[in-house]
């Protein structure tokens, strides 16, 4: 018979934040357009599509992301995302600065409710893709003086709170949540914790 070998389990010391994150510009959800995505399945399959005939002033109702229980929302990834991009101003990548928000961080949830002052449609021009690229009205809508409650989970051998609390302060800086945030050269979608 062999010898029994003892192991010691490395306990995982996990950390609790909870941080209201308060928008600094307006907000605006891009969830996926179906249609849209039902159309470029097709165009990639070769078969054939219908000419999408819904306007941008219907399209514009259902460009949300609802909770479970139906209040308007951002999905927690976006903070999530928006932190992992934003470590790598603040942590050296060859120290795993990055991977270590990316793998040591959690951001409980899927939809998180916002609450906000005003919400507004905003319309702006763009172009079609392809040879022509006419004018083509897009409408979003925007919610202003917003805010969100996270509830952040973090593996406190690798992170400090203070670390998460700054990474998402960059993240609100220099990346942003949302259609045409900063990180896409726009200027929407930034935000700050809320101390």
């Amino acid at each position: 018979m062999g010898k029994e070998e003892k192991v010691n389990l490395k306990v995982l010391d996990i950390g609790v934040l909870k941080l209201k994150i308060v928008g600094t510009s307006p907000y605006m959800p891009e969830p996926m357009d179906m249609e849209v995505l039902e159309k470029y399945n097709k165009i990639k399959s070769k078969q054939n599509y219908k000419k999408d005939d819904i306007s941008e002033e219907e399209k514009v109702k259902v460009k949300y992301y609802y909770t479970d229980d139906g209040k308007y929302g951002i999905p927690a990834r976006a903070f999530y995302n928006a932190m992992i991009r934003a470590s790598s101003y603040l942590f050296d990548i060859k120290q795993g600065g990055m991977r270590n928000v990316k793998e040591g961080v959690t951001i409980k949830g899927d939809i998180i409710p916002i609450e906000f002052k005003e919400q507004k449609v905003l319309t702006h021009w763009g172009r079609t893709s392809g040879m022509k690229k006419s004018p083509m009205k897009i409408m979003r809508n925007a919610f202003y003086d917003w805010s969100v409650e996270l509830e952040i989970e973090y593996n406190k051998e690798n992170l400090s709170a203070e670390q998460i609390v700054n990474v998402l302060n960059w993240a609100g800086f220099h990346i942003g949540v949302g259609s045409f945030r900063k990180e896409k050269t726009g200027n929407f979608g930034l935000f700050r914790v809320n101390f």
